[in-house]
């Protein structure tokens, strides 16, 4: 089998759409029975000239224009992948994570899709209180029916996108399936390694960790109280920030911002992993989101989730098994008492804990993933 991935960047690059793209590129790779073309890093100086637009609509008219979702553009990376695939022979799959890219395709090839949300849901889900351009709500409408009817399977990576793309989408839900997203963490710690650590951590001090780059969406204000409480309760704690640096740190000491680290480099990703290790909880108080890869990775180091009931996080959280979710209002002395109820348990906690790992292992190891990704493309 014979794939051709489609990209507007580098496959290679982990800092683009969170790394899933080059994540599953790399895990296709090892797998025996494919054989992966890149068919990436696309011209887009089109789409930089709308970006000046986009820049202008925003800062002088507060209106949200989207560069990307837009025929032109949509059009001109359809004719460079045309140009590409003249001389490549033999694809059997066409494989994109982006709609736009392949919406104006002319190819026989049969197109996969493989996205956590349509793109029409997801200018609902993140900026419905924002003031849309009329001229890029029609053409996201636009570019995602035509790749909807182009694509011959459309995999979502959580049942609420599943869900909202099949009632928005009637006719075409037999092409409609699930399939999720793996961590983008390349090194596999092995199971007798993460049950090590999961018994070393130090049950003298709660350590609460966020993979969060957004203040605001990922609710850090939020998290740093709860840390706040926790203590106020007795309960030595800390709270380490992986990826929002503040300009001014004037937080207690007990709250540790370690800026964004790259996961291009091995060592920005072993650090990551180590942090992780090291934790007893991982936090994420987002008012939207359509995935969460960070609670996969958290759950592949052994460490359950704190999260909300938003977006697709409930496919990826499952109370008691992996984490708990609370209603994103909750009151912080609810959430704090959780976690005091199963830290001063050592048993509960480490059941937990390996119970998080086993459900990553089980759920969305990539391994498994590609696997079933392959089987179902047949």
């Amino acid at each position: 089998m014979k794939i051709g991935i489609i990209s507007r960047s580098d496959l290679n690059n982990k800092l683009f759409w969170s790394g899933v793209p080059s994540n599953i590129y790399s895990s296709l790779k090892k797998n025996k029975t494919t054989k992966i073309v890149r068919i990436d890093k696309l011209n887009e100086n089109l789409r930089k000239l709308f970006a000046i637009k986009r820049e202008y609509l925003k800062v002088f008219r507060n209106i949200k224009f989207d560069e990307t979702y837009n025929t032109k553009v949509s059009k001109n990376y359809a004719s460079q992948i045309e140009k590409r695939l003249k001389n490549i022979s033999n694809i059997s799959h066409l494989l994109t994570f982006d709609s736009s890219l392949v919406s104006h395709l002319k190819t026989d090839i049969p197109i996969i899709l493989w996205t956590d949300i349509l793109y029409s849901d997801y200018y609902q889900h993140y900026f419905k209180k924002q003031k849309i351009s009329k001229s890029s709500l029609n053409d996201i409408k636009s570019i995602e029916l035509n790749a909807i009817k182009k694509c011959k399977i459309i995999f979502f990576s959580s049942k609420w996108a599943l869900n909202k793309a099949k009632r928005k989408y009637k006719k075409f839900q037999k092409k409609i399936k699930l399939l999720e997203f793996g961590p983008i963490l390349e090194e596999q710690v092995q199971e007798k390694k993460i049950k090590q650590f999961i018994i070393k951590r130090n049950h003298k001090k709660i350590k609460l960790i966020s993979l969060s780059v957004d203040w605001k969406r990922k609710g850090l204000e939020k998290q740093i109280k709860l840390t706040n409480y926790l203590n106020q309760k007795g309960f030595k704690s800390e709270l380490t920030i992986i990826g929002y640096k503040p300009k001014y740190n004037k937080i207690k000491s007990n709250i540790k911002f370690l800026g964004f680290i790259d996961k291009n480099n091995k060592f920005g990703e072993r650090k990551i992993s180590s942090e992780l290790l090291k934790s007893h909880f991982h936090l994420l108080f987002s008012k939207a989101e359509a995935y969460g890869l960070a609670l996969i990775e958290a759950s592949s180091r052994g460490v359950p989730n704190i999260s909300f009931y938003v977006g697709g996080i409930p496919h990826l959280v499952s109370n008691s098994k992996n984490g708990r979710l609370f209603k994103k209002n909750e009151k912080i002395n609810k959430i704090g008492d959780y976690i005091i109820s199963v830290f001063k348990n050592k048993s509960k906690y480490r059941k937990l804990a390996i119970s998080s790992y086993f459900e990553y292992k089980k759920r969305f190891n990539n391994q498994k993933i590609i696997s079933d990704f392959i089987q179902l493309i047949k």
